[in-house]
C-alpha cells in the first residue's frame, strides 16, 4: 500500500502544529519527498509523538528525528506487518507475556486499530501538551484497555516499545538509526570489519566512528546530526 503521503510534508506539519500548541518544534531528520508505504498522514503524525515521548531529544536526537517512523512505517508495510512465520489462527485464550505475540491480528492491523482507538477516546494526539503525551504511555503500560481498543493497552504499548527501540538502534539500512543516533547514544562502532590495524593497541580507546552495513566511505555522509 502507497499512501502518497510524503515524509517531509507529513512530519514538518507536525512541527507546525507543534509550534502552534507552544511545545518545541521537532527538528525531524533525513525527511524527503518520498510517500509512507502504510502510515497515513494521521498515523505518522500521532506515531511521531507516542515514539519522541519514549526517547525525546536531549543531547541526542529524538526518536522520529532519527527515523524510528520511518523505519516502522516500512515494517508494517512488509513481513513482519502481515504477521508472517505468526501463528494467527485460533483458538485465542488469554497468554502470557513470556508466549510473546498473542493477537489474532496481523501487526499491521493492530497498530492501525490501537492508534484509530486512541483518537477516538482522547483526541487527536498533534496538539496534546506532553504532560497528557506522558500520561498515555503510562496508562498505556499499565494495560488500560479501553485505550486501544480491542487491541489491548498493553499489547499496543509493547509493540510500540520494542520497534521504537529497534528503530533507534538497528543499522541504518533498516531506515531508522539516522546518522547512527542510537550508535554515537551507546558507543557503538557498528558493523566495521577491519580491526588488523588496532589489533595490537591494548588497553588504549577505541576511537571508529560508527559505521553500518551500508556504509561506503567517501560517498556516505552519516554524521552526527543526522
Amino acid at each position: 500500500m502507497n499512501t502518497g503521503y510524503s515524509r517531509r510534508s507529513v512530519l514538518f506539519g507536525l512541527g507546525a502544529v507543534m509550534v502552534g500548541a507552544g511545545l518545541p518544534r521537532h527538528a525531524f531528520a533525513a525527511l524527503d519527498s518520498t510517500p509512507f508505504s502504510f502510515l497515513s498522514g494521521t498515523e505518522a503524525r500521532s506515531l511521531a509523538l507516542l515514539c519522541d515521548t519514549l526517547i525525546p531529544q536531549d543531547d541526542f536526537p529524538s526518536a522520529s528525528q532519527a527515523g524510528v517512523v520511518d523505519f516502522i512505517d516500512l515494517q508494517l508495510a512488509g513481513g513482519y506487518g502481515r504477521g508472517e512465520h505468526l501463528y494467527l489462527n485460533g483458538p485465542h485464550p488469554e497468554g502470557t507475556p513470556e508466549q510473546g505475540y498473542q493477537s489474532p491480528m496481523p501487526p499491521a492491523k493492530l497498530w492501525r486499530e490501537g492508534l484509530a482507538a486512541m483518537q477516538t477516546l482522547i483526541g487527536p494526539l498533534e496538539g496534546q501538551p506532553q504532560s497528557a503525551l506522558d500520561q498515555l504511555m503510562t496508562d498505556l503500560s499499565e494495560d488500560k484497555p479501553e485505550l486501544a481498543g480491542r487491541v489491548g493497552g498493553k499489547s499496543f504499548f509493547t509493540e510500540l516499545i520494542a520497534l521504537t527501540n529497534q528503530g533507534y538502534f538497528a543499522d541504518p539500512i533498516y531506515g531508522g538509526n539516522k546518522g547512527y543516533a542510537g550508535w554515537h547514544m551507546v558507543g557503538f562502532p557498528g558493523a566495521y570489519g577491519y580491526y588488523t590495524d588496532t589489533i595490537d593497541d591494548d588497553n588504549r580507546p577505541y576511537r571508529q566512528p560508527p559505521m553500518g552495513i551500508g556504509h561506503e566511505p567517501g560517498k556516505t555522509d552519516f554524521s552526527t546530526k543526522g
